[in-house]
């Protein structure tokens, strides 16, 4: 914690990364003459402090540092893995070093993070928890716009920010369209929190395409993307008076965690009850049952990430506004045919 009142100094930062004032200084003015380690020493100490330099003086120096800021919610996540390590590729193939920034979803250290691009710390930044950084109308935000960002996975509430990720409403309709052909009409949901894009848009989509294929959408269980939380919200769907053959989780972690909570529950899956996740991390594919799930190409979209944010950087104007790449269907044992085990009419 610092001791005193109002903008940390230059000096504070060298402080607190462990190298002398003329290096910090040396950070600002010509980067690519530390090596990566340092900047980022340099660039954590920054962001911890809050520190930012003036602007007129970042202007002078037009150099690159050669690195790109990444800013995502959860690093522990198992969805970001394959992202991270496209994103690590595509920067070390045009030569950059990657800072990332963990902001458990602070708003504070989002922005602290954030500043960094403000003060020429890093070339370009990367978003990927659907938030961007500073108040709507501050100077900083007003800065920000014109800068190299690209949002990744999450739709942000700016169209000046370029986007790289799937089509979330249509993977959503997909999955209703995917439990009718398997007979099931009575269809949960188990939804993510109630103000994450991501959770709205696969939510939307499912609904959709239940009404497209004329089955019931009985009801939606909401979670927070945790094992913990899909648990309880197949725990709260067991409990409805009809209870649905199908539920569809809106990431693979809720899905894992209701398919357990049924097993507690004597409930067979899917000989009683199908499910679905979405993401397709590692665990889905391991599971007992194995979960079928709505597969992201997050290696490739970590990839087009770097590509887009690099042609802004670039001053390529002609970099696409939005990049969709494909999902996929993965079939694996936890969905079945409406089988022996359920019956039409249901419980209640």
């Amino acid at each position: 914690m610092r001791g005193k009142v109002g903008p940390a100094t230059m000096r504070e930062v060298a402080e607190r990364a462990g190298v002398a004032l003329t290096t910090v200084s040396r950070a600002f003015s010509n980067p690519d003459k530390l090596s990566p380690d340092t900047l980022r020493r340099i660039a954590d100490a920054s962001a911890e402090l809050q520190y930012t330099v003036n602007l007129s003086a970042r202007s002078l120096r037009k150099r690159s540092s050669g690195m790109l800021l990444v800013l995502l919610p959860d690093i522990g996540n198992p969805f970001f893995s394959l992202v991270l390590k496209g994103i690590e590729e595509g920067a070390r193939e045009g030569g950059r070093v990657l800072l990332i920034g963990d902001t458990g979803s602070d708003a504070t250290l989002a922005d602290a993070y954030a500043g960094q691009l403000d003060a020429g710390t890093v070339d370009g930044m990367i978003l990927i928890d659907g938030r961007v950084p500073f108040p709507h109308g501050s100077p900083a935000r007003a800065r920000l716009m014109r800068a190299p960002v690209v949002a990744l996975s999450e739709h942000v509430d700016d169209p000046s920010i370029p986007f790289v990720g799937i089509d979330n409403r249509a993977a959503g309709r997909d999955v209703a369209h995917l439990l009718a052909d398997l007979g099931h009409r009575r269809l949960g949901h188990i939804a993510g929190p109630a103000a994450n894009g991501l959770t709205t848009l696969r939510e939307q989509g499912f609904a959709e395409g239940a009404r497209e294929r004329g089955c019931d959408l009985l009801g939606t269980a909401t979670g927070d993307w945790s094992i913990g939380s899909g648990q309880a919200a197949a725990a709260d769907i067991l409990s409805w008076p009809h209870r649905p053959t199908a539920i569809f989780a809106a990431n693979d972690e809720m899905a894992i965690g209701a398919v357990h909570a049924l097993a507690a529950a004597g409930v067979s899956v899917p000989g009683e009850l199908s499910v679905v996740g979405f993401d397709d991390i590692d665990f889905a594919a391991v599971g007992s049952p194995a979960l079928t799930t709505i597969r992201q190409p997050r290696f490739a979209m970590g990839r087009a990430a770097v590509e887009a944010v690099t042609a802004r950087i670039e001053g390529r104007t002609t970099a696409e506004p939005a990049r969709i790449l494909p999902f996929e269907r993965v079939m694996r044992a936890s969905t079945g045919p409406l089988g022996s085990g359920q019956t039409a009419a249901g419980r209640g």
